[in-house]
């Protein structure tokens, strides 16, 4: 990876308003103008939005990824390595209704995915540690079900036979147990059930991102309220790379961003880091991602996901859920869990990868609900929030690493509903990336864009 740092020096301008001074006078008239002159003073004083025009590392998207990322960028290097984040949602609308994304589990396939939430859990364990004494991410170890048809069984023993090979503590449950255990299961069409209890359970992602948030602009990273626009090429006539034209590569260092006065903005960078969840996409277009040939043909394959999210209140049920019910997750894709300590359940159905399955996802969602959870046909059902994930639909697995193309361009994007949990890893790999050019922990190298043009797709065969 190429980042230069020759041309990286923040230029430091010192301001210095010149001072008049005024014999002491009972005039009038000099009394007003020196009161007028004053309040002039006081005006040229005022802060006004400092827009950098050079940056070591520019992030664009202060989500979960990016904000983790500027964190992990600042922890290591310090004043040394200047961090800029743009944000186009600085009140992070969508977040503020994420109620499903802070979910704790370690039911994974792929070695990577599993030290990913390994690493989480160490990582919020110790939060207040790494983001501050007043963060409180209220994690609640429920621990979590996973419920396998016959189809599903023989994928279920493989899994946590692999799982437990990784020191992971899952159990599997018999059709009786799992009766015993939870009555307001239908377990009709179960054949095997497996519970996670250490290090499975929910959290809550705002004040996650609230601490990556706080704790990165409190080591020094320039968070700005604008929109990316553009990528300024520049033609590097003396690199050669294979399946390129001799003289023809073009190299981006610098970048257009729109702040919020409607202003176009330049900034120099050394290496920029694509966060920006679904408009990751987009972005990299403006880098000729996806828009040319060669290195550059294949687009970034991620688009947007809604699904919604339902309370279920379960007082006129005549079955209680019990305080220590765990998540649910149904090979259906139906996930229930409890809303804290409230009486609400909370429940939903993860988003089909293609779009046009001839199901609408509310039509899944009530089949799937009243299947597992008959005693609930009565209950009320409503519609609390809908949210949106990064889906990557090549392989569903995230992208994170740089361009074959665009060396200093980083892409962490892609890793839908798993984003958030595995976000303390993600953001870390990426301040990897960017200081020491390669992983020091955990080797996501197979997550890399070249998988796409290979054609060697990285699955995760976890049930749902």
């Amino acid at each position: 990876m190429i980042l230069s740092r020759s041309f990286l020096r923040n230029i430091k301008r010192n301001i210095h308003l010149s001072e008049r001074h005024y014999v002491k006078h009972h005039n009038p008239f000099v009394k007003t103008w020196n009161t007028l002159f004053q309040d002039l003073k006081s005006g040229l004083n005022v802060k006004s939005p400092v827009y950098p025009e050079h940056a070591d590392v520019v992030i664009i998207g202060g989500g979960f990824i990016g904000a983790s990322a500027a964190f992990w960028l600042k922890t290591r290097a310090g004043e040394g390595l200047s961090v800029v984040v743009l944000e186009k949602d600085p009140l992070y609308t969508n977040t503020q209704k994420m109620l499903s994304h802070g979910i704790m589990t370690q039911h994974f396939t792929l070695p990577e995915n599993i030290y990913l939430s390994q690493f989480s859990a160490e990582f919020f364990r110790n939060i207040k540690e790494h983001l501050g004494d007043d963060i409180d991410i209220e994690y609640c170890p429920l621990g979590q079900l996973l419920l396998a048809s016959d189809k599903y069984v023989e994928k279920l023993e493989q899994n946590v036979n692999a799982q437990n090979d990784y020191g992971i503590r899952n159990k599997l449950l018999t059709v009786e147990e799992i009766q015993r255990r939870y009555p307001w299961i239908n377990t009709s069409d179960v054949k095997l059930g497996c519970i996670g209890t250490e290090s499975e359970g929910v959290f809550n992602a705002k004040e996650l991102l609230r601490g990556y948030l706080q704790k990165s602009k409190e080591l020094g990273a320039n968070y700005i309220n604008s929109e990316m626009v553009g990528f300024e090429m520049e033609v590097q006539r003396d690199l050669l790379m294979e399946g390129i034209t001799p003289g023809s590569f073009q190299k981006i260092n610098r970048l257009l961003y729109k702040s919020e006065d409607g202003e176009i903005h330049s900034l120099k960078f050394a290496a920029c880091i694509v966060a920006g969840g679904t408009e990751s996409v987009n972005i990299c277009k403006l880098a000729k991602i996806g828009e040319s040939k060669g290195l550059l043909k294949d687009q970034l394959p991620i688009e947007k996901r809604e699904y919604n999210i339902y309370s279920i209140e379960t007082a006129k049920s005549g079955m209680p859920v019990g305080l220590n019910a765990p998540l649910v997750m149904d090979t259906s894709g139906l996930w229930l869990r409890r809303n804290g300590l409230q009486s609400n359940l909370l429940c939903g159905q993860i988003p089909s990868i293609k779009k046009d399955s001839g199901y609408s996802d509310t039509d899944i969602f009530q089949a799937s609900l009243l299947n597992r959870y008959p005693h609930f046909k009565d209950a009320e059902v409503n519609l609390v929030s809908t949210e949106i994930i990064d889906c990557n639909t090549y392989d569903e697995t995230g992208i994170i690493g740089p361009h074959p193309y665009h060396s200093n361009l980083v892409i962490a994007s892609g890793f839908g509903r798993q984003g958030v949990q595995h976000s303390p890893g993600i953001g870390r790999a990426v301040a990897e990336l960017v200081i020491d050019c390669h992983y020091n922990n955990i080797d996501l190298i197979r997550y890399g864009f070249d998988r796409l043009l290979t054609n060697d797709p990285l699955i995760e065969t976890n049930m749902y």
